[in-house]
């Protein structure tokens, strides 16, 4: 997790280097092992370096060509090094860093460089041939990258803090944004599609997409989009299995590469367990150099949440260092004095990060993986009619069909129109299909989709919007399969945390890889959900090639599990440990933002928390602690800007910043 930064005078001015540096040292977890700014003509880079890789310790960033004069500026972690370096014929591999092969790459094949990269980055290039600045973003959006236009100058940056620092950024919330993430469906919001932030006038480089900047312009473009899937049909299921653990230990495996201990997130699921396991086969076969993993686990004593049983059985199992930490709440964030800067209404629970990767920090851990959006990428779909009929198993189909049935309720007449008779028809059918029940069952008052609790003319219009969108989603369906549009639609969710806080740790995500995801969306949509025996739940059925893979992998009551976790009961503690806090906001004598900008009724809120802290969930719990995420982001808006980072101790030594010339 090095930091980028870079600003590109478009008018012909030179940069003032200082700029460079202030906005590094709005970051400075990002750079414990050296920061260099270097300036080229109206171009000034900025790099933070935290060593994680071995290819790390070759890293002098930022680097310029002494054959093009291109320079690079990147965070950055490749998984096709040997590929690239095959192909670019590279005479002493060893000496050099990744950095050096992406410029490298891309003096060789310019803008089409990108797709050619596998793994994590956040890319800066100014190429001084072309006049340009390039701004690129993995395929998966890992890393972030940042940027801001003004009158003059381009501004890029790997966090949005250091966007923020000059005095004369104001720093104002996104009120679009806001809109969109008041959606019911902003849970299905996509890094895919999504470039603005919750910050006016400060935008993110897509996911597979890079900014073109010149003096005359900036322009957004994709360089990348998964494309048309190859479908996948072997003879014995188990080869579907088999390819999955090929593909899947490989992305474990590729990002193992460290130079001191690695950590994994671990909780009692199917999905970090999975990445534990895996890693710590790796390691013992010798397959990745290292001596295994320790990991990290948030427990809940005596909550009906807590998994340590099921995370002591994969420390047992193989003899993991393990570490336990208790959770944190959103209480903190909700003081007078918020704790610090925060990229977006967070509805975790943001002082439990800071306390894992405290423990993280202080086990001398720079990389952490996690088991991030593994839900949106290999639980599957129930949605598989269509494919089971076109390769004729009518068998299946009618177990799938009543299980369906039994959990959704919905009638028979809708399940065999929309999932069983309309993908098999031409792609512009099936869309005027699926259009006209759409239209048919909007509901007449659009303000029924959003809870009471907020006001009517909101609920309206937000109502309204959401109807639009589900019809705006409709006429972009890019698959005729249900199943695959759901699984494409799910992909790349933008992370609970973007970054967890203000350690120097790298967070890796296995499961947010283009190589995995190729390959799921190619395997038969029934292969990776089949509905369980013994109960209708979604999570049952779910997973099934991951469960099948991991055989003798993982412990089997983890694999084997049938139910999902849920978090309700913490939140639940967390609200009565803490109610002096919540009554302080939003009680009668409290001033909380959500109410003073108009998204909610203080008074029909403060009575839903009350009713929550009694234990009534209700349908709308889930918005419940999205609206507190609300609150919080709100209230970190109006901390002083010398403020907007803080690093909390006892782990704030960090690395003095300074500029150093190449």
């Amino acid at each position: 997790m090095s930091g980028v930064v870079a600003i590109f005078h478009r008018d012909g001015g030179t940069p003032e280097p200082s700029e460079a540096c202030a906005m590094l040292a709005a970051a400075p977890y990002r750079g414990p092992d050296g920061v260099q700014v270097r300036v080229l003509g109206q171009v000034v880079l900025g790099h933070a370096r935290m060593v994680v890789t071995p290819e790390d310790r070759l890293d002098h960033q930022p680097i310029v060509s002494p054959r093009t004069g291109c320079a690079i500026s990147a965070d950055l972690r490749l998984d096709n090094r040997r590929e690239l370096l095959d192909r670019l014929s590279v005479p002493t591999p060893a000496a050099v860093s990744d950095a050096e092969l992406v410029l490298l790459a891309y003096e060789e094949w310019g803008l089409e460089a990108f797709p050619r990269l596998l793994g994590d980055f956040a890319v800066v290039i100014w190429d001084p041939r072309e006049h340009r600045l390039l701004c690129a973003r993995d395929t998966s959006g890992r890393r972030e990258l940042y940027y801001r236009v003004d009158d003059s100058a381009f501004y890029a940056a790997s966090e949005i803090q250091q966007l923020l620092q000059a005095p004369r950024v104001p720093v104002l919330p996104n009120e679009e944004k806001i809109r969109t993430f008041l959606l019911p469906s902003s849970v299905l919001s996509s890094e895919k599609q999504e470039a603005a932030t919750y910050y006016q006038d400060v935008w993110s480089v897509e996911a597979g997409g890079v900014v073109v900047v010149t003096s005359s312009g900036v322009r957004s473009e994709r360089y990348w989009e998964l494309g048309a899937v190859r479908e996948i049909r072997y003879r014995r299921e188990e080869e579907y299995a088999e390819h999955l653990w090929e593909v899947f230990s490989r992305c474990v495996g590729d990002r193992l590469r460290c130079v001191g201990p690695v950590g994994v997130l671990l909780s009692g699921g199917l999905d970090s367990s999975s990445i534990a396991c895996i890693a710590q086969t790796l390691y013992t076969a010798g397959s990745v150099q290292g001596r295994g993993i320790s990991t990290f686990s948030t427990v809940y004593d005596d909550l009906e949440c807590d998994e340590r049983p099921l995370i002591e059985a994969v420390q047992e199992m193989y003899g993991i260092d393990a570490h336990y930490v208790p959770p944190g709440g959103y209480a903190g964030r909700l003081q007078p004095q918020p704790m610090g800067f925060q990229v977006a209404p967070n509805m975790g629970m943001s002082e439990g990060w800071d306390l894992i990767m405290g423990a993280v920090t202080s086990a001398g851990v720079r990389l952490l993986l996690t088991g991030d959006i593994a839900d949106a990428c290999i639980a599957g779909s129930p949605l598989v009619f269509d494919s089971l009929i076109r390769w004729g198993k009518l068998g299946d189909l009618l177990l799938y069909l009543r299980a369906y049935r039994r959990r959704c309720g919905d009638p028979w007449r809708r399940i065999l129109l929309l999932y069983c008779l309309a993908p098999l028809l031409p792609r512009s059918l099936q869309r005027r299909i699926m259009l006209g029940h759409l239209r048919r069952s909007a509901p007449r008052s659009p303000e029924r989709l959003l809870p009471a609790w907020m006001p009517q003319a909101l609920r309206a219009e937000l109502g309204a919007r959401q109807i639009e969108a589900t019809f705006e989603s409709e006429r972009r369906r890019r698959f005729s399969s249900p199943a695959r549009q759901e699984e494409y639609d799910l992909l790349y969710p933008p992370p609970l945390e973007v970054h967890p806080a203000p350690w120097s740790v790298q967070v890796a995500q296995p499961y947010a890889d283009r190589r995995l995801h190729e390959y799921l969306l190619g395997v038969p949509p029934e292969v990776k959900y089949r509905p369980h025996p013994e109960t209708d739940e979604f999570y049952a059925g779910s997973k099934r090639l991951l469960r099948q893979a991991m055989r003798g992998i993982l412990p089997e009551p983890i694999r084997t599990r049938t139910s999902k976790t849920h978090f309700a009961s913490a939140f639940e503690r967390e609200l009565e440990l803490n109610w002096h806090h919540y009554e302080a906001v939003f009680g009668p004598g409290g001033a909380p933002r959500i109410a003073e900008r108009g998204y909610v009724v203080q008074e029909r809120f403060w009575q839903r928390l009350q009713a929550v802290r009694a234990g009534e969930r209700g349908p709308d719990f889930l918005y419940v602690m999205y609206i507190i995420g609300l609150e919080t982001w709100l209230r970190a808006l109006e901390l002083p800007r010398p403020q907007l980072v803080t690093v909390p101790p006892p782990w704030q030594d960090q690395a003095t910043l300074g500029t150093e010339p190449r």
